[in-house]
């Protein structure tokens, strides 16, 4: 049989551009390859600014994330000026990123990713709706239809816990270098501890069922959407004088060896994404020869790692299982559980009170990086400072770890791989399951298309 080439553009339900492009031969995928057409170049805004405006301006890389963002500058931020955090403030920051958190993954699951399992009603924004093998009887179609319905309303509660202690979302304003610039008052503690109830009531009695019933009914997407078992995650939710404690452990797992992530063996590399290099300075390029993304390519040890809830789970010792698509979801919503558990008790030993915020206003370094997980996986900003100005300004985002290009020895990223032997077993199927192994990564293009400020003798490859 001959190789057919198709293209699945643009892939929807998901924040940003994404074009997948993959070549069928005897009803398997042979080669993949998964591009962003998105350019933004949130480096070249940050330069010259003053450097407290990083935690306003990243955020609006994102509208899905955006406190992640927010989360990471600040911790820059910290180490910039050497803040000492309150235990207080420390609360109050996790509380609100993980109400972040739990937004984002129940809106995933429902939203973006449920209307590839389930059959949604022949109404907008369904109306068309290519899902020739569901296989859920009418009875849990249609339980999980309503469900759809009230995860809307359960995203809206988290959002509102970031808005009483961050003043709105997204791009909240209150979680800041040196703390929290909110008081967390005996009211607004009630009423966040109200809202986390009925959301961790939603998650427990509708998200994790749904969780199991579609797991169930597509088992077989446990062998679907498989990558190499290299995993990475910085660490989550930081406490500590100085943000030195993460709650949930980082770690480099390949096959069975777990190690500590160290920052110098990442790299970038823009082989196959469309930049160039001009003046020492890396450019726009989208008439590069080869190039296929303006995702730039990140490795660690020069390999490519997944990076998301399934990576956390796994190298926390929450979740055994594998690295397929359903592994994917399935993990997110145990971080979904788990999140609400903690959030929990960190509202519980929220002490009220003024606003846990002391800031020093005299930068000790010139150059600093944080890390953090987020959302979708590790998150990193660096940054070189002059006089209280960014001269530099660098972010690496989950979506450039899973959705890299491939690099100059063909080496796929994680999507790529993911999608590379998945057997198609009817042509009616190739987009449905294109798009459940793609979404369950939960791509998000806005944050994955940025580029270096670069100086110096650089050629194609960067190493931070």
């Amino acid at each position: 049989m001959s190789k057919q080439r198709v293209m699945f553009s643009p892939v929807t339900r998901l924040s940003g551009l994404l074009s997948v492009d993959v070549v069928i031969e005897n009803g398997r995928v042979i080669d993949a390859k998964a591009g962003s057409t998105m350019f933004r170049g949130f480096e070249y805004i940050m330069r010259d600014r003053k450097a407290t405006d990083a935690v306003y301006l990243t955020q609006r890389v994102c509208g899905i994330c955006s406190l992640a963002h927010g989360a990471v500058a600040s911790y820059l931020l910290d180490e910039i000026y050497d803040n000492d955090l309150s235990e207080n403030a420390q609360y109050l920051r996790n509380i609100m990123y993980a109400a972040d958190f739990l937004q984002n993954h129940i809106r995933h699951f429902y939203l973006f990713s449920m209307p590839d399992f389930v059959k949604m009603p022949e109404r907008p924004p369904f109306q068309g709706q290519n899902l020739t093998d569901a296989r859920l009887n009418p009875e849990d179609n249609q339980r999980l239809v309503e469900h759809y319905y009230e995860a809307i309303k359960a995203a809206q509660r988290c959002h509102e816990i970031v808005t009483i202690f961050g003043g709105k979302a997204p791009h909240q304003h209150s979680f800041l270098h040196g703390g929290v610039a909110i008081a967390p008052t005996a009211d607004k503690v009630n009423r966040a501890m109200f809202l986390l109830d009925s959301i961790s009531n939603f998650v427990k009695s509708c998200m994790a069922p749904d969780t199991e019933l579609i797991a169930k009914a597509y088992g077989d997407y446990f062998t679907i959407g498989l990558t190499p078992k290299r995993l990475l995650s910085f660490g989550l939710f930081r406490f500590g004088l100085k943000n030195e404690v993460f709650l949930l452990k980082g770690g480099v797992l390949e096959g069975h060896n777990l190690s500590v992530p160290r920052l110098d063996l990442i790299s970038e590399s823009i082989i196959n994404s469309w930049y160039s290099i001009n003046n020492h300075e890396l450019q726009p390029d989208p008439h590069k020869a080869g190039a296929y993304s303006y995702v730039i390519a990140v490795k660690y040890a020069g390999q490519y790692y997944q990076v998301g809830p399934l990576a956390r789970m796994i190298i926390n010792g929450r979740y055994n299982g594998g690295t397929s698509t359903m592994d994917r979801i399935y993990a997110r919503t145990l971080e979904t559980l788990l999140i609400t558990e903690l959030m929990q008790d960190w509202l519980q030993r929220l002490q009220p009170g003024p606003p846990p915020i002391v800031q020093k206003s005299i930068p000790v370094k010139t150059h600093a990086t944080a890390i953090t997980d987020s959302m979708r996986g590790t998150l990193l900003h660096s940054a070189i400072i002059q006089n209280d100005q960014v001269i530099k300004y660098n972010i690496i985002t989950p979506t450039c770890w899973n959705f890299s290009p491939r690099d100059s020895s063909g080496q796929h990223s994680p999507v790529e791989s993911a999608l590379i032997g998945t057997e198609i077993h009817r042509p009616d199927l190739i987009y449905t399951m294109l798009g459940r192994t793609v979404r369950s990564f939960d791509p998000c293009l806005n944050c994955g298309t940025h580029v270096l400020d670069l100086k110096g003798n650089v050629k194609q490859e960067l190493v931070l």
